[in-house]
């Protein structure tokens, strides 16, 4: 039986949780005051899931999480916290937390990534060997897809325009095995700029997680006429909730595995949604356009982002309406960001015209400047 440890668990959001979790079939719930008091049980049968709550000190679980991981112990750590800020959710991750969740979730957000995090860990147990006949050994494991992030805290500065065509034309020019993410999970425009009718979504995926393997996930995919294929923001706003941290990196993980190029779109924020997804990216199209707003906004995320420890060579700059006539130039742009800008985009009245129309410029009018300045910078993607 896999055990599962609860530390610190004596506020009235954790008590919800041993509840849930001791009626679980398969699961050996055990309860510690602290750390410290755990410790001595670790070492004798590390749990599959170790979940300490409000009722400890986030730094002593961040220290155990290392002190796991150094032991290469098969236990998935999961937090729940008080306030849960980005420095917080850094360091947890760096450490090799499972999740973080904040107590105002609830319970049964937490008893979800509990549950998902016994399963993964289970599959780390080492099984006991059966006698098999010999068989050849098998062929090298397929390639991982690579995740690129489209990016920007700004509204406005046409990430999803960027996300979809680039989506686009890998799928078409390049004949790549390519699926657009939607996490812009309250007001999400994929489905509008690519008319696809949302019969599944993400929301779907969030809800099938404790079961949710590639050939399920596939189904929650909907198919573009060029081949691409897309997992969709859900339909209603309040539906976002349920599509946790956890959900998102597991989403992505298994999408890796069913594609060679995973884009996603993302909210204008720095939210927990966006970070998750900047952890689990190869590339990061960070979108600027020709104002101050726009460039403040995108030099304080990429020092954020630096911060929290991401590599600056994963960042590639994309100037939108880079023909703007504002008094600002490419050049200055790239002194106060202190980068190169990859794709210049310029501005045309094909873009919202393709919008309204369901088709992406590349497809619409893929001879003109901005749909060759489109189709260069999935082509630099590929090439990463």
């Amino acid at each position: 039986m896999r055990a599962v440890f609860l530390i610190g668990c004596d506020d009235p959001v954790s008590q919800g949780i041993v509840r849930d979790l001791s009626h679980r079939p398969g699961l050996s719930v055990k309860e510690f005051g602290s750390v410290d008091a755990a410790m001595s049980e670790f070492k004798v049968t590390p749990p599959t899931v170790a979940l300490v709550g409000p009722g400890e000190d986030p730094e002593r679980a961040i220290a155990l999480a290392t002190y796991l991981q150094g032991q290469d112990a098969p236990t998935a750590l999961v937090m729940v916290v008080t306030e849960l800020d980005t420095a917080l959710l850094r360091s947890a991750m760096k450490a090799g937390v499972h999740d973080v969740l904040s107590a105002s979730d609830g319970p049964e957000a937490a008893v979800a990534s509990v549950v998902e995090a016994d399963r993964l860990a289970a599959k780390r147990i080492p099984a006991v060997p059966k006698q098999v006949p010999a068989v050849a050994p098998a062929g090298p494991a397929a390639p991982l897809g690579k995740v690129v992030t489209v990016f920007s805290t700004k509204g406005g500065v046409g990430k999803s325009v960027v996300a979809t065509n680039v989506a686009t034309v890998l799928a078409t020019e390049h004949k790549k095995r390519t699926i657009i993410v939607d996490l812009d999970l309250e007001f999400g425009d994929v489905s509008v700029m690519l008319q696809l009718k949302p019969s599944h979504t993400i929301y779907d995926a969030a809800l099938s997680s404790e079961r949710l393997d590639a050939d399920m996930l596939k189904g929650f995919l909907v198919q573009h006429e060029t081949g691409l294929r897309a997992l969709l923001a859900p339909v209603r706003p309040e539906e976002a909730e349920s599509v946790t941290t956890v959900r998102i990196s597991q989403i992505l993980e298994l999408l890796k595995t069913m594609a060679d190029f995973v884009i996603v779109d993302t909210p204008a924020s720095l939210s927990e949604v966006v970070l998750t997804a900047l952890e689990h990216s190869d590339i990061v199209l960070a979108v600027a356009t020709l104002d101050v707003p726009s460039v403040k906004n995108t030099k304080v995320s990429l020092q954020k982002l630096q911060q929290l420890g991401m590599k600056s060579g994963a960042i590639r700059l994309v100037l939108n309406r880079a023909d703007s006539k504002v008094w600002l130039e490419p050049s200055e742009i790239e002194r106060a960001l202190a980068g190169k800008i990859v794709a210049r985009i310029p501005s045309d009245r094909l873009v919202p015209r393709s919008v309204n129309k369901g088709v992406p410029v590349v497809l619409d009018s893929p001879r003109s400047a901005v749909a060759r300045s489109l189709s260069d910078l999935a082509t630099q993607v590929t090439q990463a």
